[in-house]
């Protein structure tokens, strides 16, 4: 075997080393989302929760909104991805949070559903499904990545740096991260039309040749079947090969091309448009949709502040307006961005007019496909909006091009510095995206859900484990004591789980008590209430840790001192016994765990 030199084996490894860490990222993204906090995550799922249940396409409903209208293809292979789930269960299934900013009801709340602990890992039930869904859609955001180093590298083979950067700019782009860990169609769409382009570039350098229009195609395909904007990849294509016909003057080629292409388009995807005609009475299903969807249809003409709101918001949500796109990181990540995409066009036109003459001819056919394809995407959008109102604003509207658009952004930044010093301007870019895409779930998405149950796994770390039920409500699952430095103030943390819906807002006492049972100390409260979760807001199995801080008087005698814990309605005074095997009966528990406090006198 011949070994690979340094520098190409150098790229290897570090085009590897992004995919690789794209994937934990992306990931992480879709495990520290919670469920349905994607745009239209609820809508998407529950396509793939009918194909599961029924085996039959969902039909678009006056007064149902959803994803009817989407073609299918995706969601047959998240169904796939989400069979081995019990998806009857219904553990974990939306619930509506008639609190959510978007609702309508006056609410501030960036939760569009109410979270419980059941959803989290390990996961069950229609959590299950969701999630198993929300890998595949990982997978798909990764061989997105893995194409974009393949659609680089096919223009600049000689130029590795161009590419690293361009998967760089796709693999941490937050917002795509972000969109590749929910359940979306949107994934399917880019990576078919990534490929696409990528084909079209191959066919470049041998257009005779009938297979690759024929792989071509099938691609085109695809991205039809994942959804309605795959038609837009077509008419690019279509454009691609008229040129190559006035180019060339081969009447022959264009022929061999449309046939080779329409073919397997026809072949896969006409059954999609006959139905929607028998459905509907149209093959795009257009009319009905404007019926179920006139809340998001535009009623009056676009104007120019129109477009300039359109273009704001597209750029800010292109790299990052998480949730249901309401919730944004601070100002100076766009700031970051900004600067990125202005160097860029800075350096393409720079290189445009004065150093043109250093690509080659197949060179610039292929930058020349890669601004036609961004040009006729942004044209398009521009279309929808004069039919559609802001909701069509969203930057992800544009992931079908992102990787023309890294590969442009790439291009251009490395063109405005001497090539001496590239190397380190690539290495340090990437090591602020990739910081950035760290930055944002850790300190933007996460801290925005600040959700009160616990996780089902917090309860694998709790210090001192307990089973113990009170009125067959309240499970105290564990707990964790701790003395602060003045040997007098004890904080015990209690690890509480719904075992039904509580039907009272109860209160919980802990009692620091002496070897004789005497009152040292306590503090009593609803579990959960510092929270601003009290009892009568939990769902079944939810998990709270609820802390009691009591300080004792001082002076207090040396000693060890135990801990009491018992449940009671505030209004009666009455308790709940306890229904645990071993402690029937009792209303209250003195715990294990013992604390030594107090001083020497």
């Amino acid at each position: 075997m011949v070994a690979l030199p340094d520098k190409r084996r150098l790229f290897r490894y570090m085009s590897s080393g992004i995919i690789v860490l794209s994937l934990v990222l992306t990931a992480a993204y879709s495990l520290m989302t919670p469920a349905w906090e994607s745009p239209d995550e609820v809508g998407h799922f529950y396509y793939v929760f009918q194909l599961l249940t029924t085996r039959s396409l969902p039909v678009q409903q006056l007064g149902v909104l959803g994803e009817a209208h989407q073609p299918p293809l995706y969601y047959f292979i998240a169904a796939l991805a989400a069979f081995p789930s019990d998806f009857g269960n219904t553990t974990g299934a939306y619930t509506y949070n008639s609190h959510f900013i978007l609702a309508g009801q006056g609410g501030s709340d960036v939760n569009a559903g109410l979270h419980s602990s059941v959803e989290t890992f390990p996961f069950q039930g229609q959590a299950l499904a969701l999630h198993l869904a929300r890998g595949i859609s990982v997978f798909m955001g990764v061989a997105t990545v893995a194409l974009t180093f393949a659609l680089t590298h096919e223009i600049f083979p000689d130029f590795p740096l161009i590419t690293l950067l361009a998967g760089a700019l796709v693999a941490f782009n937050p917002q795509y991260l972000f969109i590749s860990g929910s359940v979306n169609n949107d994934n399917l769409l880019t990576l078919a039309a990534t490929a696409v382009w990528w084909q079209i570039l191959r066919i470049l350098k041998r257009p005779n040749q009938w297979q690759p229009w024929l792989i071509l195609g099938v691609l085109i395909a695809i991205a039809i079947l994942a959804k309605t904007f795959g038609l837009v990849v077509l008419a690019v294509t279509g454009m691609v090969l008229a040129a190559f016909m006035v180019q060339r003057r081969s009447p022959k080629l264009l022929f061999q091309g449309a046939m080779a292409i329409s073919l397997p388009v026809l072949l896969v995807t006409q059954w999609w448009f006959i139905r929607n005609q028998i459905l509907y009475g149209d093959p795009l299903g257009w009319g009905i949709y404007e019926k179920v969807y006139d809340v998001n249809l535009r009623h009056s003409p676009l104007q120019w502040n129109d477009l300039i709101d359109m273009f704001s918001t597209q750029f800010r949500s292109f790299w990052g307006v998480f949730g249901w796109m309401n919730i944004t990181p601070p100002d100076w990540f766009y700031a970051v961005y900004q600067i990125l995409g202005l160097a860029g066009l800075v350096g393409i036109i720079f290189f445009t007019a004065r150093r043109s003459q250093h690509l080659s001819g197949i060179q610039k056919q292929m930058l020349a496909c890669l601004a036609l394809f961004i040009v006729v995407q942004e044209a398009y959008l521009i279309v929808l909006n004069t039919r559609c109102n802001v909701s069509c604003y969203q930057g992800r509207y544009l992931f079908p091009i992102i990787g023309p658009l890294a590969v442009m952004i790439s291009w251009g930044l490395t063109s405005l510095f001497p090539r001496r010093i590239v190397s380190w301007l690539v290495g340090g870019l990437m090591i602020v995206l990739i910081g950035i895409a760290v930055f944002v779930p850790l300190r933007v998405i996460s801290p925005a859900y600040r959700i009160a149950a616990q996780p089902k796994w917090a309860l694998w770390f709790v210090p001192y484990k307990t089973d113990i039920t009170f009125g067959h409500m309240f499970e105290l699952k564990g707990y964790d004591v701790s003395k602060a430095q003045d040997g007098t103030s004890v904080k015990l943390t209690l690890y509480w789980q719904a075992a039904s819906k509580p039907d009272f807002n109860y209160s919980v006492f802990a009692h620091l008590i002496d070897g004789s049972d005497r009152l040292i100390a306590q503090q009593d409260h609803a579990p959960g209430e510092t929270l601003q979760f009290p009892p009568v807001a939990w769902s079944l199995g939810d998990i709270i840790a609820d802390e009691h801080l009591m300080a004792a008087p001082s002076p207090l005698a040396q000693g060890t001192y135990r801990l009491r814990v018992g449940v009671y309605r505030w209004d009666t005074g009455e308790q709940l016994a306890i229904t645990s095997k071993g402690l029937a009966g009792n209303e209250f528990v003195v715990l294990d765990q013992t604390v030594t406090l107090g001083s020497t006198p």
